[in-house]
């Protein structure tokens, strides 16, 4: 008998925790949450430019901290010298000068970037979801009790703790993006970029603000290296990533989401008409499966005929058209 692998699973009763910062406005009570709900009020500045140090001074991420001139929260005028290296030759600098006037913020040089902050504005933080809040207070934040949808992944290792934000959707979705099709400002946006991510688009994304990104699939040797909060939905290298998964996390768009660095899963935040079925297959014919072959990897497909004696399965994988594929290299999900 076989086990079916949840996609997307499906939490009631989920408690999670947001956390609050020393400027917050705590406006929501204890008790139900309605869509709508101003939660909070935050007063942060706006991210006027980051700079990635790895790429400047040709270090490795956890090398930046030691480069630096200046201190978090300094006035810094724009052509002042923020970090400095000695080049390999021993006889010359190699420096990062600040390009805009601003205030160093290094809450990110752990992951290589430096920051600079603009004016102060006011974000107001509204509820998408129904639930309720079971606590408030300065160490656990807003402790809140909501139906949710989960999916694995895989997280950088260099990853680590909660990551918390509304999902922002890049393009259509579905379209490979590079960094000319990219807005000016992410901040605080966790953002998903499409079936496939390349490693230039993802340091963009974090120099202009964003805390974390999600893919289907990337180049392994460049999600090891680049050591940023990157969650892979799919696979390494070329994995196709099957417009039935798409369509679902599309439509997930400006929901409330955490990335679990530490568990290797996404929560979405939603009351979502997800069903999921029982863990186990009884019967094959018309089950849901997604390929391992070779020539179908990650396309998702029903079942047509299945031979006992042989192990083999008539897969349909709609405009793909039909396949012939052994048991062992399917998987059959629940989507």
């Amino acid at each position: 008998m076989e086990i079916k692998s949840r996609i997307f699973e499906k939490y009631t009763d989920f408690k999670f925790n947001i956390p609050l910062f020393n400027n917050d406005k705590v406006v929501i009570k204890e008790g139900n949450i309605n869509v709508g709900d101003i939660l909070l009020k935050r007063s942060q500045s706006t991210l006027k430019k980051s700079l990635y140090v790895p790429k400047m001074l040709n270090c490795k991420v956890e090398e930046s901290e030691k480069y630096l001139l200046r201190m978090d929260g300094e006035y810094v005028e724009r052509d002042e010298i923020l970090a400095k290296k000695l080049a390999s030759s021993g006889l010359t600098f190699t420096e990062i000068t600040c390009p805009v006037s601003g205030v160093l913020e290094l809450s990110r040089i752990k992951q290589g970037y430096i920051d600079i902050l603009g004016e102060e504005v006011e974000s107001v933080f509204k509820s998408d979801f129904t639930g309720y809040v079971n606590g408030i207070n300065p160490t656990d934040g807003l402790t809140i009790t909501s139906n949710a949808v989960c999916v694995d992944g895989v997280v950088s290792t260099k990853s680590s703790g909660k990551l918390f934000g509304n999902l922002e959707i890049l393009g259509d979705g579905e379209s490979i993006l590079t960094e000319s099709s990219l807005d000016v400002d992410y901040t605080g946006k966790i953002v998903w970029v499409g079936p496939y991510l390349y490693n230039r688009v993802a340091v963009e994304l974090f120099e202009r603000g964003a805390i974390a990104i999600l893919t289907y699939s990337m180049s392994y040797n460049e999600f090891r290296n680049i050591g940023l909060p990157i969650m892979i939905l799919g696979g390494f290298g070329s994995v196709h990533c099957d417009s039935l998964f798409l369509n679902r996390i599309i439509s997930l768009k400006g929901k409330f989401v955490i990335v679990d660095c530490s568990e290797n899963q996404l929560f979405v935040v939603t009351d979502s008409d997800i069903k999921n079925k029982g863990w186990f297959v009884d019967m094959y014919i018309n089950q849901h499966v997604i390929s391992r072959s070779t020539l179908t990897n990650g396309y998702i497909g029903r079942v047509l005929e299945y031979d006992q004696d042989s192990g083999m399965v008539m897969v349909d994988f709609g405009k793909k058209g039909t396949s012939l594929i052994h048991l062992g290299l399917l998987d059959f999900i629940d989507l």
